[in-house]
């Protein structure tokens, strides 16, 4: 077995990172076409006049990290040769001051920038006076971090006697302290900024994952990029869920406390991300968490997995997935067939429609495990109503035919007859030219195919068996 087959066939429990080739655009990776938004963004955040703070607004599982990566992609291109840097907040939010990482990742910049001795310069000057501006804590911490080697205190004193004179006694002379390192920390930036090519106007900071941080962290994150680093040629562009993150703020706050309008003091400009069309990503998703390979790989046949492909859509479509709970759904559904030996037939659409029902509607999933005779109710609640009065699709036939076909039970034949005579019944009550005649045709179709009824090996209960085993799982994020 190659490496790529080995990748295929394992279980993909977290969202890999993107991975782009060094001068590809357009690129493979942007498998939701994300290209036309990032070249028509891009110019604007380049050119627009700063200091600004750009929020990039998608719910959770939106694909607003992706986003982030193709753009530093795009804009790292030869063609655009433009600066950008990226900070993951959430990884950072052990951090005492969220100041410290934004420092470090201008330093990582900066420090490679050789050919700019003014820029380098001025940035080794800025930093001097972070210690007046960081909070107490994080200079501590610091301190400790180095074991004594550096003495923060005494820097910081020399600093403070610098700032006013000699006078560090009161509550008042620590605050001019910190205000005049402040003056001076934003005076020497602007001097570094200089270390930008000559036809790219503004340093575009990318800050991800902050409404997952804690929610204090954010506060204090999103207050350091409106006071420290409001100057020209800075523009911050935050990935942000940003009614979670408003959520968020009223556990700090209270319940009471307006989110939404306290994020409008940090943010200028919100950008709300393109959703992709659930049809569209669950396709791209099938190939690329391997679960349609390990369908194949397990004989399933293509009209079966085109089924699965229509209930994953029919299933996000109905219940609101979104793209997080579409990937969720469909590894709960890899790790299902996975569990079930190669000598069992699999019935992948029965595996799927039983995951979903549990998910969406317990107490009906354990009335149709307990008897399958209520097979009827269980139809009812995947059309949303009667199958003759709710307008049923070709997925939600196919959906109830094979669940009707799982009923069968081989030593009991007749049990399945009568589970199916109300459907045959309304097939011959209803008019010929009746809209629900084809969808119900469907339905009664795969409900009596013989090919799989000799294959039935009580496919309901080992579903059910898989299905609780997975369900005992939870991953991150839930």
């Amino acid at each position: 077995m190659t490496v790529s087959e080995e990748k295929q066939q394992s279980i993909q429990l977290r969202v890999n990172d993107v991975v782009m080739r060094e001068g590809e655009w357009p690129c493979d990776a942007d498998l939701l076409g994300r290209q036309s938004e990032i070249e028509n963004l891009s110019p604007v955040l380049i050119n627009a006049q700063a200091p600004l703070v750009f929020a990039i607004d998608a719910p959770w599982g939106g694909g607003k990290t992706t986003f982030i990566r193709l753009w530093q992609h795009y804009l790292a291109l030869e063609s655009q040769n433009k600066v950008s840097l990226y900070l993951n907040a959430w990884e950072s939010d052990f951090a005492e001051d969220p100041l410290l990482p934004m420092l470090s990742t201008l330093d990582e910049w900066l420090k490679s920038q050789s050919s700019n001795s003014r820029a380098q310069e001025a940035w080794e000057s800025a930093k001097k006076y972070a210690p007046g501006i960081l909070k107490s804590t994080a200079v501590a911490a610091t301190k400790a971090a180095t074991f004594g080697a550096l003495d923060l205190d005494k820097e910081f004193e020399k600093l403070a006697v610098d700032l006013t004179g000699g006078v560090i006694g009161s509550i008042v002379d620590g605050f001019n302290v910190k205000q005049a390192s402040l003056i001076e920390f934003k005076k020497k930036l602007s001097v570094a900024l200089e270390a930008l090519p000559d036809d790219q106007s503004n340093l575009i900071i990318f800050v991800d994952e902050l409404d997952r941080c804690k929610p204090t962290y954010a506060i204090e994150l999103l207050e350091r990029i409106k006071h420290l680093f409001d100057i020209d040629r800075i523009v911050f562009v935050l990935a942000v869920n940003r009614d979670q993150l408003a959520k968020s703020l009223q556990g700090v706050y209270g319940p009471s406390f307006d989110g939404c309008h306290y994020l409008k003091r940090f943010i200028d400009i919100d950008y709300g991300l393109r959703r992709p069309g659930n049809e569209q990503y669950i396709n791209i998703q099938l190939r690329n968490s391997g679960l349609q390979h390990l369908l194949v790989s397990r004989g399933t046949q293509p009209g079966e997995i085109g089924a699965v492909q229509e209930t994953l859509k029919w299933a996000a479509d109905r219940f609101e997935y979104n793209l997080r709970d579409i990937d969720q759904l469909m590894l709960r559904l890899q790790l299902i067939v996975r569990s079930i030996g190669p000598g069992h037939h699999r019935d992948v659409v029965i595996l799927l429609s039983l995951l979903i029902l549990r998910q969406e509607n317990n107490a009906l999933y354990r009335r149709f495990i307990a008897n399958p005779n209520h097979a009827g109710l269980v139809i009812e609640f995947i059309c949303g109503g009667r199958f003759e009065e709710s307008s049923p699709t070709d997925t939600t036939a196919v959906i109830a035919g094979w669940l009707l076909n799982a009923c069968y039970d081989e030593h009991n034949p007749e049990s399945h007859r009568a589970l199916l005579q109300p459907w045959l019944q309304l097939r011959e009550n209803l008019e010929a030219d009746h809209p629900v005649q084809r969808p119900l045709s469907t339905l009664i179709q795969i409900a009596m195919r013989e090919e799989f009824l000799r294959m039935r090996v009580d496919i309901i209960k080992l579903a059910a068996d898989r299905i609780e085993l997975v369900e005992q799982i939870r991953f991150g994020g839930e």
